[in-house]
């Protein structure tokens, strides 16, 4: 588990989650270091399925996006992560930012993109992928 003034993430055995909680908006360290843990987490728990509590989200900036899609997206991907969860209200104010994220994500792995942790898992369920 990891937990900073921006961010918590913890693994959640029963359902093979690594789940990732934005509190406050990150930028630079604060934002790498949280991602960083929920990084560490997937290869440690391979095939988990990795949710984004996005609810407190905001707009990254330039350098964070780029080290997301250069670094994080490429090692997320050895984890054998298959689907990424949002947790979202039907209508956010970082839509684009959210858009800007599904459309990189998804060259790779299955978007959910839920109101709730529990619709998440619902769907993913429903998708017949599980974790090894």
């Amino acid at each position: 588990m990891f937990e900073s003034e921006f961010a918590k993430t913890e693994y959640i055995e029963k359902d093979c989650v690594v789940f990732h909680i934005w509190k406050k908006e990150a930028h630079f360290d604060n934002y790498r270091k949280p991602v960083t843990a929920s990084l560490d987490l997937l290869r440690e728990h391979k095939d988990s399925i990795f949710i984004v509590d996005a609810r407190n989200g905001f707009e990254d900036v330039k350098e964070d996006v780029e080290w997301g899609f250069e670094y994080f997206l490429p090692e997320l991907k050895k984890t054998g992560c298959r689907i990424w969860g949002f947790i979202l209200p039907e209508v956010s104010d970082i839509e684009g930012e959210i858009d800007l994220w599904t459309s990189e994500i998804e060259k790779n792995f299955v978007v959910i993109r839920a109101e709730s942790y529990e619709e998440i898992i619902c769907k993913a369920k429903e998708l017949n992928i599980r974790c090894e």
